[in-house]
């Protein structure tokens, strides 16, 4: 049986964080694969012009996941369309992969928040949930909230994972291009390209107030 992690957000554009995240997890309880799934209506397209496209998001993770034999992009909420609950996303999974054993990854903000998901008892008994933690720290409160809501048996779905901490985040990268300072180290080099060679992220300076939402390293994307 396939034992897959899914890894989802927004990407924009997806950086060594997000990789350093899904490596740690893979090595630390020995996925066979990690699936990154680019969201494909983020919650800040009211800002459209500030932002990459859905298909720039999707072909900087192909490049960034490259190198890695077992990393792999999936563009299966571009497929199906749309705004996705992450609970139909799984179930289109489940029937598209049978046979494995399905995790998804999120912080440890999105724990807190994961008893008012769409279906969240019902997706917790479809998944195990991995929580990327930094090392040696595992939050309670949102356990806890998710026992009183739904029982103790929902302790056995959620699994920890100590992940290195990164100052690195899109939002910063995304300043950094349209000021014209340089992002080398903070995204892999293919994806540092990618931006130059499509002039992405470079709107006006009056233009860069508040960015909006954005889902963090390893949070749920903001379907819900």
């Amino acid at each position: 049986m396939e034992r897959l992690a899914i890894m989802g957000g927004t990407y924009d554009p997806i950086h060594e964080g997000h990789l350093r995240i899904a490596d740690a997890v893979q090595r630390q309880l020995e996925f066979d694969r990690v699936l990154f799934l680019p969201a494909l209506n983020p919650p800040h397209k009211q800002y459209r012009h500030r932002f990459a496209s859905p298909e720039d998001r999707l072909a900087m993770v192909r490049l960034a996941v490259a190198p890695y034999p077992y990393f792999m992009a999936s563009s299966l909420e571009y497929e199906r369309g749309g705004l996705s609950y992450t609970y139909d996303l799984v179930r289109l999974l489940q029937d598209r992969r049978p046979d494995a054993d399905l995790a998804l990854i999120i912080g440890e903000d999105s724990l807190e928040q994961l008893g008012t998901w769409y279906r969240a008892e019902d997706l917790l008994r479809l998944v195990r949930f991995v929580v990327a933690a930094r090392p040696g720290y595992r939050p309670r409160e949102g356990i806890h909230l998710l026992e009183r809501q739904f029982g103790s048996w929902v302790r056995d779905r959620v699994v920890y994972a100590d992940v290195p901490e990164t100052a690195v985040s899109s939002t910063e990268i995304r300043d950094r291009v349209r000021r014209g300072l340089p992002i080398r180290g903070m995204v892999p080099a293919a994806v540092e390209r990618y931006i130059a060679e499509k002039g992405l992220y470079r709107w006006p300076a009056e233009a860069a107030e508040d960015d909006g939402a954005e889902t963090g390293a390893a949070g749920q994307k903001k379907r819900e």
